[in-house]
């Protein structure tokens, strides 16, 4: 249940900043109020060390006053703040540009939305913390456990927009983070980590997430080697460094500035191939796997799920309002980061296997990839696979490919898939990748 109190304190912030606009006259305007608790639990150098509970604030605003946009944010909900914050937001706003194409959904049914695990069970919450200190110090003797953070947080909110939209939202999360090394007599690997946001303390911490394979991952990583040579090979991009691709690409092919200025280079690629046929790629607020749903867009449309790029044809743009009004195209169904790849049919064991000279790659250390999509960095959290085999973890080793491009030639989707409560993706196989080592 929420906290009323807590609840008729966000609507008597919004109800101010509702009538502070209503006597500003013209002006289009959408605002949020919210409220996080986070309860947080430290376990570091082999000890319990901390429990403390943090409350946070925030109110969000977006306006448009002539046809110029305004934004802004604080984190009181003191009124003499807000009032001082929204009348510094409407002088500042008049020396933007004027665009005919900036604008705000119409009005929607609003409705209440309740996500995930609002109330924490702490007692169960140490007791699975200790299980899992316990079965990495049983398990995995060649790990350094510098960290454990264990968090749940709370978040309530309350959004509106001067097209008449209410929305309110409670959610509320368990988060695990891990951070470790693996030791190999004197030899120390850097530091890795494992996260993992769930909705309910059902499982085993160990059993979550790549919480196990990341703990046998840092083991192996205490006497990495560098490649010999250089080759073009395959790689396996991990479910989270695929993730950092995919984020790439929104950016560099799918949002609104380069589909604009026409740098993207699927400009004019809408309902052509940009993908292999095995690859198709989602924006899934409503996902069941998803804990904390997007209700609402950034412009006040109600999110739905939509494919960006099916069985490897592009079938959607991630446009905003203004983006689709600039563009003549579609308005994005929403405008969330809840990617989901659909997984293939290829075991990951096999995927491996299926490799004569290649990485498996967790990271890739690097510079924004240019304008043409080519990309250059070291490979992180990365090992060596030869003859269908795993070697050893490597380090000095760099790999080169187009991020565009790459898309095309890849050549396998694992069946096992990560979800981290945010976002769920696959093991990825690609071809044609340059490998650098000594």
């Amino acid at each position: 249940m929420a906290d009323m109190n807590n609840m008729e304190k966000l609507f008597e912030t919004s109800d101010f900043i509702k009538d502070y606009f209503e006597k500003q006259g013209d002006v289009t305007a959408q605002y949020s109020v919210s409220e996080t608790v986070t309860r947080e639990i430290s376990y570091i150098d082999d000890e319990f060390s901390l429990f403390r509970t943090l409350f946070d604030s925030n109110v969000g605003v977006g306006i448009i006053v002539d046809k110029k946009p305004g934004k802004t944010s604080t984190n009181s909900l003191n009124k003499e703040t807000i009032k001082e914050t929204l009348d510094n937001l409407l002088e500042t706003t008049k020396s933007g540009m004027a665009d005919d194409c900036f604008g705000l959904a119409p009005e929607i049914e609003g409705g209440e939305f309740t996500m995930g695990v609002l109330e924490p069970d702490i007692d169960k919450l140490m007791e699975r913390a200790k299980e899992l200190i316990e079965a990495i110090k049983n398990e995995y003797p060649k790990i350094l456990l510098s960290q454990v953070i264990l968090e749940h947080i709370r978040t309530d909110a309350v959004y509106r927009n001067s097209n008449g939209t209410e929305d309110v939202t409670h959610k509320g999360s368990y988060g695990v983070s891990l951070e470790f090394a693996g030791k190999e007599g004197d030899a120390v690997s850097g530091i890795s980590g494992s996260y993992i946001k769930i909705d309910n303390l059902d499982t085993p911490f160990i059993e979550l997430g790549r919480i196990r394979r990341d703990l046998e991952e840092a083991e192996m990583s205490a006497k990495p080697t560098p490649v010999e040579g250089k080759f073009v090979g395959k790689i396996i991009f991990t479910p989270e460094c695929f993730m950092s691709a995919l984020r790439t690409f929104r950016e560099n092919a799918l949002s609104d500035g380069v589909l604009i200025d026409k740098s993207s280079p699927w400009a004019d690629k809408m309902g052509s191939k940009v993908a292999s046929d095995l690859f198709t790629f989602s924006l899934k607020p409503w996902d069941s796997r998803i804990i904390e749903h997007e209700v609402h867009t950034v412009d006040g449309f109600r999110s739905e799920d939509f494919t960006v790029i099916e069985n490897g044809v592009l079938k959607n743009f991630c446009t905003t309002l203004y983006g689709a009004n600039k563009t003549n195209g579609k308005v994005a169904p929403n405008s969330s980061s809840a990617y989901v790849v659909e997984p293939g049919d290829t075991a990951l064991e096999d995927m491996i296997k299926g490799i004569e000279k290649g990485l498996i790659v967790g990271f890739i250390s690097c510079g924004a990839p240019g304008v043409n999509g080519e990309l250059a960095g070291v490979a992180k959290n990365a090992f060596y696979i030869e003859n269908g085999e795993i070697k050893h973890a490597v380090t000095e080793t760099m790999i080169s490919f187009n991020l565009i491009t790459v898309l095309h030639n890849i050549i396998a989707i694992s069946k096992e898939t990560l979800c981290s409560g945010d976002w769920v993706i696959p093991y990825i196989m690609a071809d044609d990748i340059t490998i650098s080592g000594k």
